[in-house]
């Protein structure tokens, strides 16, 4: 039997067990992002109207689980970037109330995290990146030592690499490639100094690219995460529509399926629906990926 954590219940948890160091990297990282709100062609991005003004939304930080800086390993997730097109029923709402708080909306997705709601990002939402770090953990612990959180919601980080969302087409192909370099140079490398991740998860071919540019880039002082490369998880149809071999079903069933116990059930409409029960194929896939001598964990090791 599943035993699922409220993301309800947690909100006491979430506040109470901010440790100094976690607040400090918290202003940091917010400092960081109220010296430098926006990048070029901004005038691509999402706005609300506001007494007949455009007001354009900024950039904003991780996520940070309460105990991310006790706990070993660190893991930093990135996605792609936040989808706030027009044809998305929520969006106004989240773009309204964003616009009207402009501290809110540097850090949404912690407050989102506080308040009970599901972080605002899809693939977190509906529970592949969660699951897939818990993967990763639990892979790293058997050769590193350790033990699994209690939620994995208690000690990752996750965010999306681009901290903006094109207008009129929120998919990866509208991002403008000057989005890419400068949230590269300004956020992610501002976020991986302060975070100092040991693993970090990075959910598509382009992520991947920039982080690597991001990581040999000066400035890290020597810090080398160990960087992972995740498929970015759309609902595909033909990994959900294929059957598992008997080998594949016993991986799901006993080393994959159990590691929900450790996420956090999100509550509300479809967008915090989990999808992961469907698609067991493409955490099979991402295992297999990874799977080498060194513990069963692909390393991409950036020196």
């Amino acid at each position: 039997m599943l035993i699922l954590h409220s993301m309800q219940d947690r909100k006491f948890h979430l506040q109470s067990q901010r440790s100094t160091e976690w607040r400090n990297a918290h202003d940091k990282l917010l400092e960081n992002v109220r010296q430098m709100p926006f990048i070029s062609q901004q005038e691509l991005s999402v706005y609300a109207e506001l007494n007949g003004h455009k007001v354009y939304l900024p950039a904003y930080i991780p996520y940070i689980g309460p105990e991310y800086f006790q706990y070993r390993p660190r893991i930093l997730c990135y996605a792609i970037n936040q989808n706030l097109s027009p044809h998305v029923r929520w969006t106004k709402e989240w773009i309204t109330c964003w616009a009207n708080d402009i501290e809110h909306a540097y850090d949404r997705l912690n407050r989102a995290a506080y308040e009970g709601r599901a972080i605002p990002i899809r693939p977190y939402a509906e529970g592949f990146i969660p699951l897939v770090a818990l993967v990763s953990i639990s892979r790293w612990i058997r050769t590193q030592g350790g033990s699994l959180p209690q939620t994995i919601e208690d000690v990752v980080a996750v965010t999306n690499f681009i901290k903006f969302s094109t207008a009129k087409d929120a998919s990866s192909s509208s991002i403008p490639n000057t989005w890419w370099k400068e949230c590269g140079s300004l956020y992610v490398r501002h976020e991986v100094q302060i975070l100092r991740p040991d693993i970090i998860l990075g959910f598509g071919q382009k992520t991947i690219t920039e982080l690597r540019h991001v990581l040999k880039s000066n400035g890290l002082s020597g810090h080398s995460p160990q960087l992972l490369e995740c498929r970015f998880p759309a609902r595909m149809a033909s990994i959900k529509s294929r059957d598992l071999s008997s080998e594949e079903s016993k991986l799901w069933n006993t080393e994959i399926l159990p590691l929900i116990n450790r996420m956090c059930e999100p509550e509300g409409n479809s967008y915090h629906k989990w999808r992961i029960k469907h698609f067991p194929g493409y955490f099979i896939d991402l295992v297999t990926s990874w799977a080498c001598s060194t513990g069963g964990i692909k390393i991409y090791r950036i020196e």
